[in-house]
């Protein structure tokens, strides 16, 4: 899942909003170094990635992306879940999705580790608030872009994710409730 669903999971089962974003960027054992609630919210955020990875439903979305798109099709995948969540908001939240946004981005900077690489900025949750529209989807396949080590065909994707989305969202009804069981039980 990409960064909306990853805050919402960690909203409804009450864990680091930093720990969310953490989980991205610290590799390796969980060893105490971090706040113990931040490492409850990276071991939330990798069960998360591995169950949604391991999806049937996320495994045959993956396929319809044609070549070379289909080497990033998880992350195309996941970028076009947060769609649906975003556009599917007040079905899982009574927040209002911008109030949401910005609550969970400044939970996330008060969690940070002083240790860890600059806290988020207030952008993202302008950016989280605009997920439910193909410019935010663009800003968002941009910002994965650019933490890629190599160039990508990322910022050319839009329209392949856009023709996928009536297969994105009947995956997405079915598959994120189920993520949100799962979530609860980890």
């Amino acid at each position: 899942m990409n960064l909306l669903a990853h805050f919402y999971l960690a909203d409804l089962t009450a864990t680091s909003a930093a720990g969310q974003l953490l989980g991205d960027r610290v590799k390796g054992r969980l060893d105490g170094r971090l706040d113990a609630d931040i490492e409850r919210g990276i071991r939330l955020h990798r069960a998360i990635d591995s169950f949604t990875d391991s999806h049937r439903l996320t495994a045959d979305l993956r396929r319809r992306f044609a070549p070379p798109l289909r080497r990033y099709g998880g992350i195309l995948v996941d970028i076009g879940f947060d769609y649906c969540l975003s556009r599917d908001w007040t079905r899982y939240s009574n927040t209002p999705l911008p109030t949401f946004a910005r609550q969970v981005v400044n939970q996330a900077r008060r969690e940070w580790p002083a240790t860890a690489a600059p806290a988020p900025d207030t952008g993202l949750a302008r950016a989280l608030a605009t997920y439910g529209q193909p410019h935010g989807l663009q800003c968002a396949l941009d910002s994965v872009d650019r933490r890629l080590r190599r160039p990508s065909p990322l910022p050319e994707a839009l329209p392949a994710l856009m023709a996928q989305q009536t297969h994105l969202q009947a995956a997405f009804d079915v598959f994120f409730p189920e993520l949100c069981v799962y979530a609860r039980r980890v």
